[in-house]
């Protein structure tokens, strides 16, 4: 098998340039600078932080200007994510309610309580599915193209995202049970692991190798993004969760801009 080039802008087919993400075409473009066809190539963009500045309020406005133009696609997204969600809530409750009940026999307790942990274990792992999903259509508005519905069941490199989202959750109600600061300080360092895992195919512990690298560069611009995208995120949690369904996307599109930014990678007008 031929390997790929490395990502950068090369002239596509049409002898247009074009940034390559590693993988495939984008619909980026020649930015200011960039040779014309023909000429000496630029060398490929560096797998590093980048100069550009992490402004979190150009930012936001961007993933909300984002929201509001795939808005009919990121809503019934987060609606099947919600749904599935509530829907697997309730059936570990009805599982369970033979246990706390008290109306059965220890055996039949016992039942319910495999049961009951069988069901949250699935549930969990169709909700990393589908949250996979919502990762890839965050880098796909930020190069530039138009996010699917399928992206939900998309399989690449979701074996990947999963032993990272894994790990990050442990490491985080490990350091959270600790001294409650080590977690929050595995949510600011990794958070950038499962767009690694899902844009570059990397695995768990590369993947959180260097999304640590990227925020410990930039970590003052970082932690002001966060600390935004968190308040809106929060902000959605008060209107009875319903505003979940528009913060959400918002925020996963905020970290998935920054994190193309940290990268050096251009973000899509």
């Amino acid at each position: 098998m031929t390997d790929l080039p490395p990502p950068g802008w090369y002239p596509d087919p049409a002898g247009t340039p074009r940034w390559w993400d590693g993988r495939q075409w984008t619909a980026a473009t020649t930015p200011p600078g960039v040779p014309a066809p023909g000429g000496p190539q630029p060398p490929a963009q560096s797998y590093g932080a980048s100069a550009a500045r992490l402004d979190a309020g150009a930012i936001c406005s961007y993933s909300w200007r984002k929201f509001t133009e795939h808005w009919q696609v990121l809503l019934p997204m987060m609606l099947i994510v919600a749904l599935v969600g509530l829907g697997g809530m309730l059936l570990a409750f009805l599982v369970l309610l033979p246990a706390v009940s008290g109306s059965g026999d220890s055996g039949s307790i016992a039942i319910s309580w495999t049961a009951y942990l069988v069901v949250v274990v699935l549930v969990t792992l169709v909700s990393y599915v589908l949250q996979a999903g919502l990762v890839r259509a965050g880098l796909a508005i930020s190069r530039g193209d138009e996010p699917r519905l399928g992206m939900l069941v998309e399989r690449t490199n979701l074996g990947t995202f999963v032993g990272t989202v894994l790990l990050v959750s442990f490491a985080f109600m490990l350091g959270y049970v600790l001294c409650i600061l080590p977690g929050l300080a595995v949510l600011v360092f990794c958070a950038y692991a499962p767009f690694i895992a899902i844009d570059r195919g990397a695995g768990p512990i590369e993947s959180i190798r260097r999304s640590i690298e990227l925020v410990r560069a930039r970590f003052g611009e970082v932690v002001i993004v966060m600390l935004l995208a968190g308040a809106i995120y929060y902000a959605g949690s008060l209107a009875c969760y319903i505003g979940l369904l528009v913060s959400t996307p918002v925020m996963v599109l905020m970290l998935a801009v920054s994190y193309r930014i940290l990268e050096g990678e251009p973000v899509a007008p």
